[in-house]
């Protein structure tokens, strides 16, 4: 065997007096377990654990190892167990080998004993070994054999030693002594009290403590009424700010021996000294405003104050929640009280104090107002009104010296009137006395000259119509009276300049301006100026001019980002912009500043007009044309992919170049990094260095190109370096209700910057919120701002709960992990109340017109035209513009008719029914929805005839709407009505109706993010005055005046979302007075084939007040021709128009044969 050599031996059979190995053979030694290594370095042997002489043995195994004959033939013995390992005899724990190895250890604690294989390499015998024995104060567990591991226990006897025997793998017991600490006495917590001041902190408290010395303290049961703070072995103690009285709480002590039982600190808090401010109040004087507020302090605010003895002066209050005396005196002298105050203390409080007080209140000045009385003009009523102020209102008047002229009077309440009938100068004197008691009442004079002239010049009203941008244009005036020598400008115009020279104005409109606007002016003559009387100027709407002019606009690029602006001029500010056709795919106009922006992402030619709309809705168009070509490729060389390897500290040239595109090209990194010291050229492309030192790494970026048409294109590359790692981290935001969340600087706390650029991850909900990542700059105003990057969001007042964007940075290393914003919101409450608030409000509205438009009872001319129908149902289907209506109506007496009955004109009992649906789209509203929405209505009844000229009867009626509103909300209603109606005939052919119906409806609202759902009470009174006369054979008219009031009230409501926070939203009332008056008038031609024509045209106008909508108007043109076969053609025309603004067509087409 070489010196490295090693040889493995296995011994079997069975144990034999020591020297003696029998029942092995030679090759049973070579070839059994377990094995034993010899090595010529070390020349040792090692056994099993059982105990084998060398004897014969020995000399037969070192026979085969030439290199070790001599050694062992020469009667080397093996020795007993462990001793070629150094067997232990004696540990002293804790030491190094146990954890903690703080000696000595705790008494009742634990050590971990870690012997391993330092008796022997096989580790330790078991517990149960007989030579081992067990701990007298103690416990053994956890016991590992093979890794000569276990826990020792002590019991806490107090013992300060342990000790017991174990034995190792080879058998050789040896001894461990356990050093254990003294056991410490624990503490004892007593009973304590203390009093301390109301408002107080941090009072010490003085603990009672015993037994053995206490290391800690902790409070147990925290005070009710305070705070109780431990640190070390002290307590201190601040009660609530508002409290006063008994207060406790508990405590424990704690030393190396053990915690002590919960002991009680009993705490009083006294009772607060509460002051008054001011010491003395100051005087007033009767009719004057008098203000001075008391303060109280030393207890616990909010104060109450109150009068608890004698009374303030007549005038004054005293504010019981802000202590604030105030008001204006109505009686003079000297007024002694009492001002109690009462503060918010809890406990034993609230506490009271008092203070007297006295309030001396003055005489008053009295003056009189005007100072001088305006002249007066014979022939013409005057009117004067005499003021009084400084006392106690109300006053009285008097002329107390002097004499008015002829035709004038002063009442008693200060009014000078009358006409006077002659002219001339007049000097009187007028008292007046106030109503003030105690020492009053008190009186003040004034004295006048009246002057009386002849009559001055009359202005009267004047309307003209000028173009806008014109200037000076001459407006022809209306004067009458006296003739004038002069005329002015009293008001001037609100959208213009007038300007009066002589007895003449000339009038310019403001540049741009278009629509209404007026100006007053007076005229004078020796005898005065008249009143002011309107000039009303109508400016025509200007032409708009654009710029740039209609034609052709630059051109764009697909990918490549575009920006053009379309302005307008010669109108007023601000503009809005729409568009006509279609822009390039990709690109936007913005409504507000006529920026066309975007990204184009189709080629081709494209042709569009847009519209400006000034502030005064003048409108003018102009047609554009955009150009968006192929876009243009490159090649790149290299190609995409791994660049060769650089080196850290190393020069580095690559070329890269890209062909393809127009012009000259510009290189840019367009995402990614470079190592540190490489720098692209951006003219020609080339990659140079030399490369920093520390820059190993693998580095991916972009290359792009861009060229003289704005064209790009881009490559990928890798370049192997080194890399280091650019990480970013979690933020948490608070953002308070109703408020703006902060820009969040996303810089904070990241590694690997400077950082190149942000990116949005993601945005959860994506419906609560818009973020934006923009530079520092940007983020907010001020010197101090950190550059970097900065999350921006933009909040959906209506949502509450957690809003999270992830983000992640760039920089020259490379892109960071994901990291998380998480947003804690909370809704505008006051946002979402007026939103829904809105909706409910249009929501009825709409609902009211429609009823009013659609609920119908038939009176005793519609039941005469019943029994005279040919039809038994009358179906109509109205379109227009917003919609589709259609309606049905029927009736027992039409069915009768229609069926041929006799007696139909004779039954004095009718069941009835009339239906509308309506299908519209309000393209009016604010929000633009365009979304369909649909109204239907059910009105059924029955009547009877008390006589051919009297009907009564009870109608109901059912309807049901929803509203288009945005594509996030919708609010839909179930309603009724019901009552009784009256027809009589007050004359021939003259007709009353009446109806009154009471009701309800049942409504919910589905938005975004909050539901609810209210209620109504609804009335309504209908009545109108109807006739049908022949005018001749052939001409017929039937005139109606109708009116309606319609009231309709809305409980205050609740809205919840879905974390359960509920809104509470006020109710209102909707009120609708509506009067119409119209006429149809029909004629009928008899032809000669014996068919009957009858051309029919009718005009209703009415006004809708209150809550509706004003002015409304409906027309109506038809024909009917009945043939001389029994067939019936009815078509009819309607146009309806409110005073919103909104308008409706309708058609009806109707054809029956009567068999």
């Amino acid at each position: 065997m070489t010196s490295d050599e090693q040889l493995d031996i296995g011994l079997s059979g069975r144990e034999s007096a020591p020297g003696n190995v029998s029942g092995i053979s030679q090759n049973d030694l070579i070839r059994t377990r377990p094995r034993y290594r010899m090595r010529k370095a070390k020349q040792a042997f090692k056994t099993d654990r059982r105990s084998i002489a060398a004897g014969t043995l020995a000399c037969k195994l070192l026979l085969k190892l030439a290199l070790l004959v001599t050694l062992f033939c020469s009667g080397l013995s093996l020795a007993s167990p462990g001793v070629a390992y150094g067997a232990c005899t004696v540990f002293n724990f804790p030491d190094a080998n146990t954890t903690p190895s703080t000696s000595p250890m705790a008494s009742g604690g634990s050590i971990d004993v870690n012997i391993g294989t330092q008796c022997d390499p096989v580790g330790l015998n078991p517990l149960n070994d007989p030579s081992a024995t067990s701990p007298q104060h103690g416990s053994i567990t956890n016991y590992n054999a093979a890794a000569g591991t276990f826990t020792y226990t002590n019991n806490g006897d107090g013992a300060t030693s342990d000790n017991f025997i174990l034995v190792d793998a080879s058998a050789n017991p040896f001894t461990i002594n356990i050093a254990i600490a003294a056991s410490v006495a624990p503490p004892v917590a007593g009973p304590a009290s203390a009093t301390v001041s109301h408002g107080s902190s941090s009072n010490p408290i003085t603990l009672n403590l015993s037994g053995g010395a206490a290391t800690s303290v902790a409070v147990g049961t925290q005070a009710a009424h305070g705070t109780a703070s431990a640190s070390g072995t002290s307590i201190t103690y601040t009660p609530t700010a508002s409290y006063a009285g008994p207060d406790s709480f508990t405590y424990t002590a704690t030393n190396a021996g053990g915690t002590s039982a919960p002991a009680t600190v009993t705490i009083t808090v006294s009772p607060p000294t509460i002051s008054l401010s001011p010491a003395t109040l100051p005087s007033g004087a009767t009719g004057a405003a008098y203000g001075q507020i008391v303060t109280a302090s030393g207890g616990t605010a909010p104060y109450s104050y109150a009068i608890t003895a004698g009374a303030l002066p007549p005038g004054l209050s005293l504010s019981a929640a802000t202590g604030a005396l105030a008001g204006t005196p109505t009686a003079g002298g000297t007024f002694n009280f009492t001002i109690s105050v009462t503060d918010s203390s809890t406990g034993v409080g609230p506490f009271t104090s008092s203070r007297p007080y006295s309030i001396t209140v003055a005489a008053p000045t009295i003056a009189i107002n005007p100072s001088s009385l305006p002249a007066a003009t014979t022939g013409t009523a005057y009117s004067q009104t005499i003021t009084a102020s400084g006392g106690t209102s109300p006053y009285s008047y008097a002329v107390t010296a002097g004499t008015l002229p002829s035709g004038l009077t002063l009442s008693s309440s200060g009014v000078l009137s009358g006409t006077p009938t002659i002219s001339g100068t007049f000097n009187i004197t007028i008292t007046a006395t106030d109503s003030s008691s105690g020492t009053g009442p008190f009186t003040g004079s004034r004295a006048y000259t009246l002057t009386t002239n002849i009559q001055p010049p009359v202005a009267g009203g004047v309307t003209a119509t000028v173009a806008a941008n014109s200037s000076n244009n001459p407006i022809t005036l209306n004067i009458t009276g006296g003739a004038a020598s002069s005329v002015a400008i009293a008001t001037g115009a609100a959208n213009g300049t007038a300007i009066a020279s002589g007895t003449s104005i000339t009038y310019t409109p403001t540049s741009g301006y278009s629509g209404s606007d007026s100006f007053t002016y007076t005229a004078t003559n020796g005898s005065g100026t008249s009143a002011p009387a309107t000039v009303t100027i109508t400016v025509s709407p200007p032409t708009l001019a654009f710029s740039p002019p209609s034609g052709a606009l630059p051109n764009g690029a697909v990918g490549i980002a575009y920006s053009q602006t379309v302005t307008a001029s010669g109108g007023a500010s601000p503009y809005s912009y729409g568009v006509t056709g279609s822009l390039p795919a990709g690109l936007t106009l913005n409504p507000s500043t006529g920026a066309i922006t975007g990204t184009p992402t189709t080629p081709g030619n494209y042709g569009f007009s847009i519209t400006a709309t000034d502030a005064n809705s003048a409108a003018t168009s102009a047609a554009y044309t955009i150009t968006i070509p192929v876009p243009t490729s490159f090649v790149f060389s290299p190609a995409d992919g791994a660049l060769p390897e650089a080196m850290a500290g190393e020069a580095y040239s690559q070329q890269i170049s890209a062909t393809g595109g127009v012009g000259t090209k510009i290189y840019s990194l367009a995402s990614g990094s470079l190592p540190s010291g490489l720098v692209l050229n951006i003219s020609t492309g080339q990659l140079t260095g030399p490369l920093a030192i520390g820059t190993e790494g693998d580095y991916s970026f972009t290359i792009e190109v861009r060229d003289g048409n704005g064209a790009t294109g881009i490559a990928s590359y890798t370049l192997k370096v080194k890399t280091r790692s650019v990480t970013v981290q979690d933020m948490v935001v608070d953002v308070p209700a109703g408020s703006t969340p902060p820009d969040v600087y996303l810089n904070r706390g990241a590694t690997g910057g400077p950082f190149t650029a942000a990116a949005l991850a993601f945005v959860e909900p994506a419906n609560a919120a818009t973020a934006t990542i923009i530079r520092g700059q940007l983020a907010q105003a001020g010197p101090a701002t950190p550059a970097g990057w900065y999350l921006h969001l933009t909040l959906n007042p209506a949502y509450s709960g957690q809003v999270r964007v992830g983000y992640r940075l760039v920089s020259a290393l490379g892109t960071s992990n994901t990291a998380t914003v998480t947003y804690n919101v909370s809704y505008d409450a006051g946002k979402v109340a007026d939103d829904i608030d809105k909706l409910v409000h249009d929501f009825v509205e709409s609902r009211q017109n429609m009823i009013a438009n659609t609920i119908k009872v038939p009176g005793l001319l519609q039941r005469r035209r019943m029994q005279e129908a040919t039809d038994p149902i009358t179906a109509r289907m109205m379109p227009s513009e917003e919609g589709m209506t259609f309606g049905f109506a029927t009736s027992l007496s039409q069915i009768r008719a229609a069926g041929g009955d006799a007696d139909a004109a004779s039954a004095p009992f009718n069941v009835w029914i009339d239906g509308a649906f309506l299908a519209h789209n309000d393209r009016n509203r604010d929000d633009g929805a365009g979304e369909w929405g649909s109204f239907a209505m059910i009105n059924m009844g029955a009547d009877y005839l008390l006589s051919d000229k009297a009907l009564i009867g009870l109608s109901f009626h059912y309807d049901r709407m929803t509203d288009p509103t945005d594509q996030d909300a919708e609010l839909t209603g179930n309603g009724w009505l019901a009552g009784p109606y009256a027809s009589l005939e007050i004359g021939r052919g003259v007709f009353w109706n009446g109806s009154l119906r009471y009701g309800g409806s049942g409504n919910t609202i589905d938005t975004e993010f909050w539901d609810g759902d209210f209620e109504t009470t609804r009335w309504m009174a209908d009545t109108s005055i109807e006739g049908q006369w022949n005018l001749d054979d052939e001409t017929t008219i039937a005139p109606k005046l109708r009116a309606i009031y319609f009231s309709e009230k809305v409980d205050d409501y609740t809205v919840k979302n879905r974390s359960g926070d509920a809104i509470i939203i006020d109710g209102f009332n909707d009120d609708q007075f509506r009067v119409s008056l119209g006429a149809e008038i029909a004629r009928s031609f008899l032809l000669e084939s014996g068919a009957k024509l009858t051309p029919k045209l009718g005009l209703t106008g009415g006004f809708s007040g209150l809550d509706g909508s004003g002015a409304f108007a409906s027309l109506t043109a038809g024909l009917t021709m009945q043939t001389a076969n029994f067939w019936m053609l009815d078509t009819s025309l309607l146009f309806d128009v409110e005073g919103d603004g909104e308008q409706s067509v309708g058609a009806k087409v109707a054809a029956s044969k009567k068999f």
